[in-house]
């Protein structure tokens, strides 16, 4: 853009500078004229040529001014044509008259109002049109990603709907083994408890994929019977690491809320819970009712978040060695977000964390 405008700019100036000579030699020539006629003629009055562009002197042979209306003095004594003081100066040459007046001085404004406008407008144009060049190349270039990124988003749905049905039949044969060796009661406990792991990271996938694309819609639901449930499928997982979970539930407590949505929250602070806990320790879970709010509380004796401003953000981690993708804190936070559901977290580091959700009834 700069290249093209440097060479128009250049070339528009000397074009300005050449019309303005033109114009203030044909005016010098008119006033010419003008004292030429009243040299040769009878009359005693000569009425000088006046202008709302242009002003004009004459001088004699001495440069001494002999009549002016030139706003701001000048100097007489150059050659042809200068710039001076926002003007362009013209000075002409006369023949002999009754004046005896040498030389005739022609001024005009420098104005580049034509020029500024005309730039603009090519500025305008060209911007718009790199816009839309840009904005095309973008949408161009982006193309490929586009359908590689829905290639991947369906390869993931699909692969995600045939993973779905083998982990259900897999617990659903799990829980039917029944066995008197203990060794293997062991065994199948914790493969209980790792698929049951996978089924809730498995269900934060699918919450994530199908993220604002499948409505999930809200119903009444009996808060204190679904906690119960939820707390009852992490029955391996708590047996598995021998942790204790101690419980003050209220009964009847309902909120119009989403089962999906409300069993993320659950699932997610409850294997995070269970994840960062310590073998042989406790997890406390309380939901009461109090001013038509309702508050779930969920308390470990883990080793503590380091960083509790962090644990919301997506795919932040707060002990990588535990595993999982670090989606589940930020599936749970815009949950939150979205229904209004405050959320107060405290910790400290080898002192578990307590983590409180505070739902609006209304």
């Amino acid at each position: 853009m700069a290249i093209p405008l440097h060479f128009y700019i250049a070339s528009e100036l000397e074009n300005a500078r050449f019309r303005d000579n033109a114009a203030l030699k044909r005016y010098a020539q008119k006033v010419a004229n003008k004292i030429y006629n009243f040299s040769n003629s009878s009359a005693y009055v000569f009425h000088y040529p006046r202008s709302n562009i242009y002003q004009s002197a004459i001088y004699n042979n001495n440069d001494k001014t002999i009549f002016s209306l030139l706003k701001q003095p000048i100097d007489p004594n150059f050659n042809k044509v200068i710039e001076k003081n926002s003007n362009r100066y013209l000075r002409y040459p006369l023949k002999n008259n009754i004046f005896n007046a040498s030389y005739l001085v022609v001024s005009k404004p420098i104005s580049y109002s034509s020029l500024i406008i005309n730039v603009i407008a090519i500025l305008i144009v060209i911007s718009i049109l790199l816009f839309f060049a840009i904005l095309s190349l973008i949408h161009q270039s982006a193309a490929p990603y586009k359908k590689l990124n829905q290639y991947l988003e369906d390869f993931l749905r699909d692969a995600m709907h045939e993973v779905k049905t083998p982990m259900g039949v897999m617990l659903l044969n799990l829980d039917g083994i029944k066995t008197d060796n203990k060794h293997n009661n062991r065994m199948l406990q914790r493969a209980r408890s790792a698929l049951k792991n996978m089924i809730v990271v498995y269900e934060d996938l699918e919450f994530f994929v199908r993220f604002k694309k499948v409505n999930h819609p809200k119903q009444e639901i009996d808060f204190s019977t679904f906690l119960n449930e939820r707390i009852l499928f992490f029955g391996d997982l708590l047996s598995a690491k021998e942790i204790d979970i101690s419980t003050d539930i209220d009964s009847n407590i309902s909120i119009f809320f989403s089962p999906i949505e409300l069993s993320r929250i659950i699932d997610n602070t409850i294997s995070n819970a269970i994840k960062y806990s310590k073998e042989k320790t406790e997890i406390y879970i309380s939901l009461k009712q109090n001013s038509g709010r309702v508050v779930l509380y969920i308390r470990d004796q883990g080793k503590g978040i380091e960083d509790v401003d962090k644990i919301f953000q997506r795919y932040y981690r707060g002990d990588k060695i535990s595993g999982g993708f670090g989606i589940g804190l930020s599936i749970v936070k815009n949950i939150c977000d979205r229904n209004r559901v405050q959320i107060d977290v405290e910790s400290k580091p080898a002192q578990g964390a307590k983590f409180a959700y505070t739902f609006q009834k209304n």
